[in-house]
């Protein structure tokens, strides 16, 4: 990732300040949207939103307020050509963020949107982030994060690295499918045989109603968008797309349904050498 300049610094401020100010820096980002009050799937449970024009490979990002842990996030690449590079969460500076990168082919700049799910610090019993630090792996290929003996995944994310890369996938794991619960991505890079790769996991003892929400592999024009919706009684936490062949991810975010239903997982795949693409799409969904 390049150094920052001063002027892309000024746009991670504005993004991570759009979280508790109403202002915004001209053309640097609109004013956060804090989630409405729909019932609380957890104490506390609120979406913070942030929008940001900036440089290719920028790290913007949204915190949670005091007293809050992260319980999820995500981000959109807007545009035809935009790129998810890089959303996933973390503990900085004594404050629980969500982080977004992103990147437009064949421009230097890139809109981005990004989404951060916060509860309440108690909500979430067994509360931890864990991750594997980035490394090179061959182009495609995938790496994954267990949670503790015990503890459940609730939300994660990655981040893809190298001056062509873009995330292939990045989804939520169930017991069911291996022996324990995690978070599994995979990166592409769209120039060279290896992409750097790191992920992350949120784990914590279950919550009420807890459950891994997926939606069946589907072909479509490109893009293939798919949503995930909760149950009856449960609104989401995180979610993921799940992206075949050679998928690149542009969207995988909370999307706000109404006050009765609370908030469902948008994600959106394409695959650049192909008129259709292939993905699939799993969503955490806890009890309101």
């Amino acid at each position: 990732m390049k150094i920052a300049t001063v002027r892309r610094l000024l746009a991670v401020a504005a993004l991570a300040l759009a979280t508790v100010a109403s202002a915004t820096t001209p053309g640097q980002a609109d004013p956060a949207k804090p989630g409405r009050p729909a019932a609380a799937a957890l104490p506390g449970y609120q979406v913070i939103s942030g929008r940001a024009t900036v440089d290719n490979f920028t790290r913007l990002y949204l915190n949670c307020p005091s007293g809050k842990v992260v319980a999820g996030g995500g981000g959109e690449a807007e545009g035809p050509n935009g790129l998810l590079v890089g959303s996933f969460p973390s503990y900085t500076n004594g404050s629980y963020r969500w982080n977004i990168v992103a990147r437009q082919q064949d421009q230097s700049q890139v809109t981005v949107t990004g989404h951060i799910v916060c509860v309440d610090s108690a909500a979430l019993p067994g509360y931890q982030i864990v991750d594997v630090p980035s490394a090179n792996i061959s182009n495609g290929d995938s790496r994954e994060i267990a949670c503790p003996s015990g503890k459940v995944v609730v939300g994660g994310g990655a981040e893809a690295r190298g001056p062509s890369a873009t995330l292939r996938f990045s989804v939520p794991i169930p017991a069911q499918k291996v022996p324990y619960y995690s978070w599994t991505a995979s990166g592409r890079s769209l120039a060279e045989n290896t992409v750097g790769l790191s992920v992350n996991a949120i784990c914590a003892d279950r919550p009420s109603g807890y459950e891994i929400v997926e939606v069946p592999v589907t072909q479509t024009s490109n893009p293939n968008r798919l949503t995930v919706t909760c149950p009856q009684g449960k609104t989401v936490l995180s979610g993921g797309p799940g992206g075949y062949n050679t998928a690149v991810v542009s969207a995988s975010r909370p999307e706000f349904i109404d006050s009765a239903n609370g908030y469902r997982w948008v994600t959106s795949v394409r695959e650049p050498s192909r008129s259709t693409a292939i993905s699939n799409a799993a969503a955490v969904c806890v009890n309101v």
